[in-house]
């Protein structure tokens, strides 16, 4: 597998939303209208859930074009086949009040969503995706990435945040843990 990982340009936008609308989303339906969007929106959850695909879908060009909205794409040739969201924290509205965050000095990335395609899941895409993300980050001069996976056996196909293992391994150290969703840190400085 001759993977090649790109970062989110805007001239990638229409291939970006065209994944996730052509992505199998029967393991969590509600994902299907998302396009990645929700940790840029800050609303209450039943605003949220009145979204619609097409105002997500607008809503993720107009952030792809605005530099607001940032990851890296998963290529097989010309496929599509992994996405991971990974940004300057600042740049999701629903995260503006975590406390946590806020009381952190300098510039931290942050890595959230990973929409892998799943015939190419299980293969150490979400690593090499979250690999890149880090080395970008790095690269950018940030202080440190943070990452907030969970652990749900019932459902893997849901753990859109990765797996704590995955960022163990690149040396990321869990500074706690709230209803089962942790917070990795990786210092860069």
């Amino acid at each position: 597998m001759a993977i090649e990982i790109k970062p989110l340009s805007p001239e990638m936008a229409e291939l970006f939303t065209d994944y996730v609308a052509n992505l199998d989303f029967h393991h969590a339906p509600h994902w299907q209208f998302c396009n990645c969007q929700y940790y840029h929106v800050k609303c209450e959850t039943e605003a949220w859930r009145s979204r619609t695909a097409e105002m997500n879908q607008k809503l993720a060009h107009e952030n792809i074009h605005e530099g607001v909205m940032h990851g890296f794409l998963a290529f097989d040739d010309e496929k599509i086949v992994g996405w991971v969201n990974a940004n300057d924290w600042r740049n999701y509205a629903l995260l503006e009040d975590d406390e946590y965050l806020n009381g952190l000095e300098g510039r931290t990335g942050m890595v959230l969503c990973f929409l892998v395609h799943p015939e190419y899941r299980r293969q150490g895409l979400a690593r090499r995706l979250l690999k890149t993300a880090v080395e970008y980050f790095r690269e950018q001069g940030f202080d440190r990435v943070i990452g907030r996976p969970f652990i749900w056996s019932a459902h893997p196909e849901r753990q859109y945040h990765g797996v704590p293992v995955m960022y163990e391994e690149l040396g990321f150290e869990k500074v706690f843990e709230v209803n089962g969703e942790c917070t990795y840190v990786l210092e860069l400085k």
